[in-house]
């Protein structure tokens, strides 16, 4: 049986890792909470102790596998208040987003506006197509922020599409999807969107935002093993979509192997080409559940609220500063800072104090980058005991 968290705070406990660890690299891989691991362990044991397709557990019943399937589309949907009609499951989020680099025909005169020194997977999916003759225009990061009048500029009456990321994976940096969705509303241009560091964590509203192509992971924040992704596809992107494949789960009758012809489903369910990977679609949708359980809101603000005690621990903290000074509306839930050379420890330090995090590279000056993330399983503790080891590596 599933057993979801009551609280906010009840999570830590549900994931075993905090136990022992600070863990600060969510935006890297994330942590696998109690109800994913054993709904997920007793498919894995039916299937090896019984054979055959196995049952779902919920709360509130136990379904099939189309079931289950249709459930998680509905957590999910209800997460991004986006129809559950249009979600899709994949291998990746970067596989789910070649079905708009390379699914989608575009004419010899249009571009695409992409973003340069962001998130580099989605970048080359776009030069792949560079390469075939396709404009791509990229949008520069100013002082680590992506600026709508950057992507303005850019613009004209060929532009097709423009890619953004709702947060960014080194910087942290939240943009304001609202805003480039009006935008690009404004001028019937498409808007596609990776939400890999933001959904789970953050609040997304696909309908408000205009945003009419977005894509997410399993592993991350959405508390999940690896090897699933999703996609939201508007009924617009939907139609346009026409270099993709089709198998038997793209069918209007997915098990009906008697029929000699395809019809293909007119939902996202028409580009889930073959089986899936079903424990993973079971995981997310749990996670989704649990977020809307506890409220996209109040999950968020827990979030901001531990990113927020991190800058004030690292402004008052001697050798540290903050690498990026964000307005408060681009804040995220992932924090990046600069530690100087005259705070003496590597990651063996961090290791030895039980805190899960690793340097990430150092600057022309001598400074190292350190790219923190929280999320609900976090608390205060877990940044108190991160600037111990800073403070006690100053000479």
């Amino acid at each position: 049986m599933v057993n979801f968290c009551k609280t906010i705070e009840e999570m830590r406990s549900r994931s075993p890792v905090t136990k022992e660890w600070a863990y600060l690299e969510i935006a890297s891989t994330g942590l696998i909470p109690d109800f994913v691991y054993d709904g997920v362990r007793r498919y894995m044991d039916d299937r090896y102790y019984k054979g055959g397709d196995s049952i779902w557990a919920y709360p509130d019943a136990s379904v099939g596998t189309l079931g289950m399937w249709d459930r998680s589309k509905s957590a999910i949907g209800q997460m991004i208040n986006g129809d559950p009609s249009c979600i899709a499951f994949g291998t990746s989020s970067t596989q789910m987003f070649t079905m708009v680099t390379e699914g989608i025909e575009y004419g010899p005169e249009d571009n695409v506006v992409a973003l340069q020194d962001c998130w580099y997977g989605n970048r080359f999916a776009w030069q792949k197509r560079e390469t075939e003759g396709l404009e791509v225009r990229y949008a520069y990061p100013v002082s680590g922020e992506v600026r709508l009048e950057e992507i303005a500029k850019l613009v004209d009456d060929h532009t097709r599409a423009v890619t953004v990321n709702l947060v960014e994976s080194g910087t942290g940096y939240r943009v304001d999807i609202d805003a480039i969705g009006a935008f690009c509303k404004e001028r019937d241009i498409l808007l596609f969107v990776d939400g890999v560091q933001a959904l789970g964590a953050l609040q997304v509203d696909v309908q408000r935002s205009n945003i009419d192509f977005m894509v997410g992971n399993d592993y991350k924040w959405m508390m999940n093993f690896c090897g699933c992704g999703y996609a939201y596809i508007s009924p617009r992107v939907n139609r346009l979509i026409t270099r993709w494949g089709a198998g038997h789960m793209s069918d209007t009758e997915r098990f009906n192997s008697a029929k000699s012809h395809l019809e293909q489903r007119a939902d996202a369910g028409r580009f889930e080409i073959g089986y899936p990977n079903a424990a993973g679609i079971y995981g997310l949708g749990l996670t989704a559940m649990q977020y809307n359980l506890l409220g996209g809101a109040n999950i968020e603000a827990y979030n901001l609220g531990l990113a927020d005690y991190f800058r004030a621990q690292a402004r008052a903290t001697e050798g540290v500063r903050l690498t990026y000074d964000f307005a408060a509306e681009n804040l995220s839930q992932i924090v990046s800072i600069k530690v100087s050379p005259e705070v003496r420890i590597t990651d063996a330090d961090f290791e030895a104090a039980k805190v899960f995090i690793h340097f990430r590279g150092t600057d022309e000056n001598g400074d190292r980058e350190i790219r923190v993330a929280f999320h609900y399983f976090n608390n205060r503790e877990d940044i108190d005991r991160f600037f111990a080891v800073i403070r006690g590596g100053l000479i």
